[in-house]
């Protein structure tokens, strides 16, 4: 049968065609992208519905899940007990999280929503009044400082700003005044309430009365949610007041169990082991979370205590307060906020009935979305791959490592390959022996300096034979020191691992996959070392280059590293995009796919900052470029230690990796697997009726929060093009033949390699952004295609 043409050209032409432009004006507007602009985040495809899952088993008292207490608000983020702070943590919170507010009094008789008695370092008071320094007893203790006491409502309004507490906060914020606690019960009339006062027998001394305050809320608000106060006199007399309400009285008690209670004068250490007597008088206590799980000095959990036990046989609910994700947490939990939270409220022996936090996100994702999550299956699919096995548990590249990557669900684990100088291919993170060996200590003479490699002197895989690595320890590394120091009992544990054995190891263990970085292999040829030889030897003799079952990732930051695996079509070919980028053009994107199918990109890479602030402002074109070129995207490294994650995110892992794959990433590169996979089988993805972890747009929280002029005045700095000079390379060179000498190495005869050549090659010139007068002539090209199609459909 002969198909009409038309113009001379047949159907199946025109079709081409019609292919061929489209394509066009795809490229056109992948390259006249403004780097500036917002792009659209490109959105994953949307998790299959799921029925709503049966009721969790609580091991709370009554049953129910445990309350999420925001305390202050989001005050992890904003200053604490404002508008802002109560109003972010409803938005961000699941459903029936309850606003805390302190109460404390101005002079005149005001109520206002304050975080501490003493306004030194919670508001602007010593700068706004200077004179007003005052030093009062308080529970038999001397505290200097400024209070409210002393300040007019009048005064707190015209000049008070309350700001962050904890310094290594954002300050962003910090514009807003005080909360009265009459505005703080209407602006907020139908969540749940708290009020916390917690100083009434110092303001009764004062001739201010917390407890006439109180009564006159309750009055305003019948269904205040839950007040309470360290001090029994109080609770006693407030009682009558709420009998035949809903309000709980709750019993708070201090941090130092040794500090004495004002109505009975007996330490609270002695109250704790009467709780027939506090059932008395209140509902339920609040106490540190330590005096449930207790932390000893090394920072490792002891065993729990029986305190929720106990209280619950007495019918007494228990909060446990002093969550916060930017805590230095114990090391039984790896940095992992969530897991601090299940184990307060889903360790299989009992269940607080609530907690009291300044990260209300974190502890709602907590409660509702993995606490029961341990066995289900996964919801996300999107791939987890070890950073040097889970380095953030063990010593990086070591078995330990390797083992506890594949127990935490780990699809891909990774082996960096370095070299010894007799030609052993083997696993650490990088060529310098100095972060994550002992090398330093009975080595350090060999020091050298390779400028190819890295600016830093360094003690290198290269210059030591196998059986010398093997007399060192592998060692414990983190990006950050101090506080956020990783588990010491691991400090040296594990045994280094060759690539032969990685490779047997990942068959054994049936891993979906393995990744193995390949990097300086132009240095090591100039030394005679052969490391993609090795490479290819190693996967041959494991035949995974005859098989399709376990997946096989060749990662290089060149070009020509990747090339050498063109050949083998079952290998997936990572480019590492060491340098943080935030523009590709889409010639760019092309020459990468020329050479790989992958890219592991920095993560901060997919959005930009703003001023510096720990905020993200807008996102990259990355994913959505290199998609279009046909090549997955792998975003890492993903850390859970605080520091490194924009405070967006909520200083949470969690919510970085949920928003990650929301941008589109199509892997997560970790050195905490285990995060991962629970984020991946977490109960809220796909379940239409629960808690939604919050998807944000970079730029979201600064748009929302700040004036829209601050944010418009800020002209972010030119984006960092990722061009075809950072991993276009020319092809490898031949192995140096070089003799092998017997000795152990010494730094004079490896200094005369030092300034071998880069492996980097002078590229192409890298085409400039369009200019306006070049994109308008390119749209005028477009509209003349469009209009063409139009008659063609016309015909």
């Amino acid at each position: 049968m002969l198909l009409p043409s038309f113009g001379g050209l047949k159907i199946q032409d025109w079709k081409k065609m019609i292919k061929h432009v489209l394509l066009l004006c795809l490229m056109i507007h992948c390259t006249i992208a403004d780097p500036k602009a917002v792009v659209p985040v490109p959105v994953p495809p949307v998790p299959v519905s799921v029925p709503p899952l049966p009721k969790h088993a609580w091991l709370t008292l009554h049953g129910d899940e445990p309350y999420v207490v925001a305390n202050g608000g989001f005050s992890g983020l904003y200053p604490p007990q404002t508008e802002l702070a109560y109003s972010q943590s409803i938005i961000f919170g699941k459903g029936g999280t309850v606003l805390l507010c302190d109460l404390h009094m101005s002079r005149d008789g005001h109520g206002f929503c304050l975080s501490q008695l003493n306004l030194q370092n919670t508001t602007n008071a010593a700068d706004a009044f200077p004179n007003r320094k005052k030093t009062y007893i308080v529970n038999g203790k001397e505290l200097q400082g400024w209070f409210a006491l002393d300040l007019t409502s009048n005064e707190m309004f015209d000049k008070l700003i309350v700001t962050q507490s904890i310094f290594s906060r954002t300050d962003l914020f910090d514009f807003l005044s005080p909360y009265p606690t009459d505005i703080y019960l209407e602006e907020n009339r139908n969540a749940l309430l708290w009020i916390n006062a917690e100083y009434a027998t110092f303001y009764d001394q004062h001739k201010l009365s917390l407890l006439d305050h109180v009564k006159h809320l309750v009055e305003t608000k019948k269904d205040i949610t839950y007040i309470s106060s360290p001090e029994i006199g109080f609770l006693k007399s407030m009682g009558p007041v709420v009998h035949g309400l809903k309000t709980k009285l709750m019993f708070k008690f201090p941090i130092d169990r040794n500090a004495v209670e004002p109505t009975t004068n007996e330490p609270y250490a002695s109250i704790l082991t009467k709780l027939p007597m506090i059932k008395t008088f209140a509902t339920g206590i609040v106490v540190p979370r330590e005096f449930i799980w207790p932390v000893n000095k090394a920072r490792y959990l002891e065993p729990s205590t029986n305190l929720v036990a106990d209280a619950h046989k007495q019918g007494l609910e228990v909060f446990a307060y002093g969550f916060a994700n930017d805590n230095f947490l114990p090391h039984n939990y790896s940095y992992d906020v969530q897991r601090e939270y299940l184990q307060f409220v889903d360790n299989s022996k009992f269940a607080v009935d609530g907690v009291v936090t300044d990260f209300p996100t974190s502890a709602s994702t907590a409660i509702a979305c993995l606490a029961g999550s341990k066995n289900a299956s996964r919801k996300v699919p999107t791939l987890i791959i070890s950073a040097n096995g889970a380095n953030g548990e063990y010593p990086g590249s070591t078995d330990l490592a390797y083992q506890k990557a594949v127990d935490d669900g780990a699809d891909i684990i990774d082996c960096s390959v370095q070299m010894t100088k007799d030609g052993v291919a083997f696993c650490l993170p990088s060529a310098d022996l100095i972060p994550t060996t002992t090398a330093s200590g009975p080595f350090m003479s060999r020091a050298v300096k390779v400028d190819s490699i890295q600016s830093s002197m360094g003690i290198f895989s290269f210059d030591f034979k196998w059986d010398e690595i093997l007399s060192l320890k592998p060692q414990m590394f983190s990006e950050f020191n101090g506080d956020l120091i990783r588990d010491p009992a691991r400090k040296n544990v594990g045994k280094f691992v060759t690539l032969s054995d990685f490779l047997e190891f990942a068959k054994a263990k049936a891993v979906p996959g393995v990744l193995i970085n390949i990097e300086n292999a132009v240095y090591l040829a100039n030394k005679g070392l052969d490391i993609v030889g090795a490479v290819t030897t190693a996967l041959s003799n494991a035949t995974l280059d005859k098989q399709s079952t376990q997946k096989v990732l060749i990662m290089s930051a060149e070009s020509s590293v990747l090339d050498k695996f063109k050949d083998i079509p079952t290998y997936q070919k990572v480019l590492h995009i060491k340098k943080q980028v935030g523009f590709v053009a889409n010639e760019t994107a092309l020459e990468i796919k020329k050479h790989a199918d992958a890219v592991y990109l920095h993560k901060h890479s997919l959005y930009t900052q703003f001023r510096g602030e720990g905020f993200t402002l807008n996102s990259t074109n990355l994913i959505e470029c290199l998609h279009w070129a046909n090549v997955s995207v792998y975003a890492g490294t993903v850390l859970n230690e605080f520091q490194d994650i924009y405070m967006d995110f909520s200083s949470d892992p969690y919510s970085l990796i949920h928003n990650l794959i929301y941008y589109g990433a199509d892997g997560i590169i970790t050195q905490y697997p285990g995060t991962a996979n629970a984020y991946t089988r977490n109960l809220c993805t796909g379940n239409l009726e629960s808690y939604r972890i919050p998807d944000i747009n970079p730029g979201d929280v600064i748009t929302t929060s700040l004036d829209p002029k601050e944010v418009e005045e800020f002209k972010p700095p030119p984006p960092v093009h990722l061009e075809t000079k950072d991993f276009v390379t020319p092809p490898l060179p031949p192995v140096a033949a070089i003799a092998k000498d017997d000795d152990k190495g010494s730094a004079s005869s490896n200094n005369n390699n030092v300034n071998a050549p880069s492996s980097s090659s002078s590229p192409p010139e890298q085409a400039q952004t369009p200019s306006t007068a070049t994109a308008a002539t390119i749209n005028i090209v477009a509209l003349f295609f469009s209009t063409i199609l139009g008659l063609v459909s016309l015909l």
